[in-house]
């Protein structure tokens, strides 16, 4: 707890000699500890409100009408994982999100200092085994780690480190993780993410 404090000190300070945006301001102030207010909020675009849950995770509007009654990952990454959702699971205070910017591409990254170390997740509907094909082209292995509790694929360098961490929520759907190069989280730090994102988005589709 003391050094989040410090972290949270250290971001503050920084950011009232440089200028940073207010909403950076904001994520930082609201990764300083706590959970979150369980309530509905308006999400821009949709008529419904969402639901932001105790975690700090969206659940979006309409998605329970669907025929099996389960909420869904939806495309919008950076507003459904929250900052806060994300500084909770990966251990760290974020300091700001952003979006790809490139419209068919569902991803946002999430950052904890001004270096640019970052983690990101992204979404994408393709079948799982192509994704392993492809990168056992490029001599890499990939296995499941029984310790992720839904099914996934890890894939590993030939220096044994891990590149990326699929999480798939379907036949045709997956969430993937992947970092920074810089961003100092080894395959234990990564495996470790991985493990509790997994544990809060299981039962989702």
């Amino acid at each position: 707890m003391l050094s989040k404090w410090i972290v949270l000190i250290i971001g503050t300070s920084f950011c009232l000699l440089s200028g940073c945006s207010e909403q950076i301001m904001k994520v930082a102030e609201n990764n300083s500890g706590g959970n979150c207010t369980k309530e509905e909020i308006v999400i821009e675009g949709y008529g419904d409100k969402g639901k932001r849950l105790s975690n700090c995770f969206v659940e979006y509007p309409g998605e329970a009408t669907r025929q099996d009654k389960s909420y869904y990952i939806v495309e919008d990454i950076c507003g459904q994982f929250t900052s806060e959702f994300v500084g909770k699971v990966l251990g760290r205070t974020i300091l700001r999100k952003e979006k790809s910017n490139i419209s068919d591409i569902f991803a946002c990254s999430y950052f904890w200092n001004e270096r640019n170390e970052y983690v990101s997740l992204v979404l994408d509907y393709q079948k799982a085994e192509i994704q392993k094909a492809g990168q056992e082209a490029l001599g890499r292995s990939v296995k499941e780690e029984s310790e992720i509790p839904m099914k996934n694929m890890v894939v590993y360098q030939e220096n044994g480190l891990i590149n990326t961490i699929y999480l798939i929520l379907g036949e045709n759907k997956f969430i993937s993780v992947e970092r920074s190069s810089s961003a100092g989280l080894d395959s234990r730090d990564l495996i470790n993410f991985a493990v509790k994102l997994a544990k809060e988005i299981k039962n989702y589709k």
